[in-house]
């Protein structure tokens, strides 16, 4: 059954369409988090609001998700969008748009591999202009990836300075130059969108074997008990409809 399963949302990972265009004009909803639950704070609700968010409730541990604490329904080019609500990335806001269920998954387990990417003992917050300053690793918009962490471990070992360019004509270059360095095209974006996609494959997929650049990012999550752990509480709850 799983395997089937699987076997529809990697089609779902090759056709779905991800933008990282947004603009406040795309949210269509606004919920606040309360527990397992959302109330809604600005909008017109709809039936697929509920549906969405009560997969990702299904779908993701409690203590993987604790940090969102809003939840917005958008409309537009992205499938989904994660942001922190202040510098300290405490909270965030989880935005999805609507999609078939296989669809569904995928970018809500894409959007987990930003939330377990930029937490905790993965990002020191960009509070004030002395972590950019002072930051020796790899500075995202978010804050400086913690040495030793995935994150850091991510970017130093598949990325340099020289890839860091996020211009769309770049993006593109980069992609066609060395196709196996990425599991999409998408995730030659940034190192973010690499390490969230590739953790949408290490989820879906056995570990992989082969010497491609982009089974070698797959195999760095391998080396983290805690995501492995989480990949099998996952796989678990892909089968349930």
């Amino acid at each position: 059954m799983l395997s089937a399963v699987i076997s529809v949302a990697m089609m779902a990972i090759v056709f779905a369409v991800t933008s990282p265009e947004f603009t406040s004009s795309d949210v269509t909803a606004r919920y606040d988090v309360q527990g397992d639950s959302i109330v809604l704070l600005e909008g017109e609700t709809a039936p697929w609001h509920q549906a969405a968010w009560d997969r990702w409730v299904e779908l993701v541990p409690a203590s993987d998700r604790w940090r969102v604490g809003r939840f917005e329904a958008i409309e537009g080019s992205s499938d989904g969008q994660l942001e922190p609500v202040s510098d300290s990335l405490q909270v965030w806001i989880l935005r999805i748009s609507q999609l078939e269920p296989e669809v569904l998954d995928v970018a809500l387990i894409h959007e987990l591999g930003h939330l377990i990417t930029l937490g905790p003992g993965q990002i020191l917050p960009a509070t004030d202009p002395s972590v950019q300053e002072d930051c020796v690793t790899y500075f995202s918009m978010e804050g400086c990836a913690i040495a030793g962490g995935l994150f850091d471990r991510f970017v130093s070992e598949f990325w340099d300075e020289s890839e860091l360019s996020t211009g769309p004509d770049a993006i593109d270059a980069r992609y066609r130059a060395d196709q196996d360095a990425y599991v999409t095209q998408y995730a030659a974006t940034n190192p973010g969108e690499d390490v969230a996609e590739s953790f949408v494959f290490f989820v879906y997929r056995l570990r992989p074997t082969g010497p491609t650049v982009a089974e070698q990012k797959i195999r760095l999550l391998w080396e983290f008990p805690e995501l492995v752990e989480l990949r099998e509480a996952l796989r678990v709850r892909l089968t349930t409809s």
